[in-house]
């Protein structure tokens, strides 16, 4: 099993799918920033596949279903 696929295995067991894979962004050295009040678009980049949004949720959503797409095309 892969990096990214078992990122995916422990977002998919996790009660909060974002903050797994904040901490998968974290342990590969990546930044997640702590977000105050605002608008802008945010971004989540690991193992070469960006997910972007207009929130953590979303753009979080956008990896998972991108990152998900890789993995059963490798396969």
């Amino acid at each position: 099993m892969n990096d990214m696929t078992q990122v995916l295995v422990d977002i998919s067991k996790a009660a909060e799918p974002v903050e797994a894979l904040r901490s998968a962004v974290l342990s590969q050295g990546g930044f997640w920033p702590d977000l105050g009040t605002g608008s802008g678009l945010f971004e989540v980049q690991l193992f070469g596949v960006i997910g972007f949004g207009p929130s953590q949720a979303i753009a979080a959503d956008d990896w998972i279903v991108q990152a998900s797409a890789l993995v059963r095309k490798s396969r």
